[in-house]
């Protein structure tokens, strides 16, 4: 029935042969909304997706499963073939595996390469060493569980970056990520804004300093075991 049904959604949103459908999202206080545009549930492989490093990846049971907690480097950048522009809402599902120690949950968001080539043509130039990708444009979040220097526990650290530069321009703190629970992230993308979200609840926003508005989302996951649904990325109207 899943296959079915999520043959039917990708149709919708990736070929156009039905006519996508608006929703309203609440994200935080507010609503918006929105029209779909891209979604995958993974259950027809990874026929959309384009990795960059040394994990272990496939589908297990509908779910993009990612094992980096071995290799050289254990980590891996995986792009979405898609390219996007313009205001969107960018969301999945993600659990973090009981058998891993690290909780990356990272993304690069409106990556691109400002030679004009193509990102995903450059790919075979890159092995998926994380500084790769502080070298040409894209909005960087990252969602891990770290020791807070002051409260001694491990919390959730939020961290907006800005590429190129590696520039740090947001941080928060929040109790930690739980392993095994399945979370809900969203990212509110209005260039030059960006906001994140957890389970619908802000964790920060910025205004870059860099108004990029087209570019490819990439899933970046680093010595944790991790598994992802439900990859859906809308225009936001209003």
């Amino acid at each position: 029935m899943k296959e079915t049904v999520a043959a039917f959604l990708i149709a919708m949103a990736v070929c156009g042969s039905a006519p996508a459908q608006d929703f309203t999202v609440s994200l935080g206080e507010k609503s918006y909304r929105c029209e779909e545009i891209f979604f995958d549930t993974f259950d027809r492989g990874l026929g959309n997706w384009l990795a960059e490093g040394d994990a272990t990846i496939g589908v297990n049971q509908g779910w993009l499963d990612v094992d980096a907690r071995f290799g050289d480097m254990g980590a891996v950048t995986i792009w979405c073939k898609e390219e996007f522009s313009g205001p969107q809402l960018v969301e999945y599902d993600v659990r973090l595996m009981a058998n891993t120690i690290h909780s990356n949950v990272n993304m690069f968001l409106l990556a691109s390469t400002p030679e004009g080539s193509s990102l995903l043509k450059t790919s075979d130039t890159r092995n998926g060493s994380y500084g790769q990708y502080h070298v040409f444009p894209n909005y960087l979040i990252t969602v891990l569980n770290n020791p807070h220097p002051d409260k001694k526990r491990w919390m959730l650290r939020l961290r907006m970056r800005l590429n190129p530069g590696f520039r740090l321009v947001e941080e928060n703190w929040f109790e930690p990520l739980v392993f095994g629970r399945v979370y809900h992230i969203s990212y509110l993308i209005q260039p030059p804004e960006v906001a994140v979200f957890l389970d619908g609840r802000k964790l920060g926003e910025t205004t870059y300093e860099e108004k990029f508005t087209r570019g490819y989302h990439g899933l970046r996951i680093w010595h944790t075991h991790s598994i992802y649904d439900n990859f859906r990325v809308s225009r936001v109207k209003e």
